[in-house]
């Protein structure tokens, strides 16, 4: 039980914004994905309920994607500066665990090294992770041409959005706090 709460403190202590994104490091990344994984494995049959919520997430994010892909197909190909080189985001606790729990391939790297760096999975095509694998911000982040390209769209398209986003981001702090609430 000591190593249990050891693993989760070394996790934990890196959640918090700092003077670099979270687990920056490739060293750090490698330690706090095994240390996951551990975790998952050591009280697989207590998270039987976290598992649940991940599936029903990935079912949510799903259901948007098209509406995403579409925003994104008429905006950032001309895009004079895109957010994915100017934004200081990375994969956060609640996107890994995801991740983790869903059983989606996590990146090889965090999103960022430094803050002064751009996103490394940034291509002039695009990002290089597949939608699912991105951190939520980068999914519901719209800038602001595609907020007046999805105001264009059916209301009930609209209200379809906005609630997904709702539901989502409520079930992201519902799985952190029962995966919390199981390891430690």
């Amino acid at each position: 039980m000591a190593l249990i709460r050891m693993v989760v403190r070394a996790i934990m202590k890196n959640i918090f914004y700092g003077a670099e994104p979270p687990w920056g490091s490739k060293v750090k990344w490698q330690i706090v994905n095994r240390d996951l994984d551990y975790l998952i494995y050591r009280h697989y049959d207590a998270l039987k309920d976290a598992v649940m919520l991940a599936r029903d997430l990935q079912v949510r994010m799903v259901s948007i994607f098209s509406l995403l892909d579409d925003l994104c197909w008429v905006t950032c190909p001309w895009c004079p500066d895109p957010c994915c080189l100017a934004a200081r985001v990375w994969i956060d606790f609640k996107d890994l665990l995801f991740l983790h729990l869903a059983g989606h391939p996590v990146p090889p790297e965090q999103l960022l090294s430094d803050f002064k760096e751009s996103c490394r999975y940034w291509s002039p095509r695009g990002c290089m992770l597949p939608r699912i694998s991105r951190p939520w911000v980068c999914t519901w982040h719209l800038c602001p041409t595609q907020k007046v390209n999805l105001r264009r769209k059916a209301p009930s398209v609209q209200e379809k959005m906005r609630h997904a986003v709702q539901r989502i981001t409520a079930g992201r702090k519902v799985m952190e706090t029962e995966f919390i609430r199981i390891v430690s």
